[in-house]
């Protein structure tokens, strides 16, 4: 019994996160990025579906902070995406992107 109260509340928190990471992705990223990650948003990005999960955080902290180059309204989207969400949050939404 001392191991369900142990490991239950460990896989509820990752299933937690991992809809996190979806729930953030389709009300914030889908509408540019397509609804599986698959389209270049506004014409200039990469394709995000299937990026590594450290390239995506880096990646979108880059554009945010202006150490990459962005067309402007990427930069403030992004930027209002690290600052509106935590760290394990962003890597939430990696991790789901990385899956699709």
């Amino acid at each position: 019994m001392s191991l369900m109260r142990i490991v239950l509340p460990v896989l509820s928190t990752s299933m937690l996160m991992a809809a996190s990471g979806e729930s953030i992705y389709q009300t914030k990223c889908a509408s540019c990025h397509g609804k599986m990650a698959e389209k270049k948003a506004l014409g200039h990005s990469n394709v995000i579906k299937g990026m590594p999960v450290d390239q995506f955080v880096k990646l979108t902290k880059a554009f945010a902070t202006g150490e990459k180059k962005a067309i402007p309204i990427a930069k403030i989207v992004k930027k209002q995406f690290i600052d509106g969400y935590s760290d394990e949050e962003i890597r939430s939404v990696a991790e789901y992107v990385n899956k699709l």
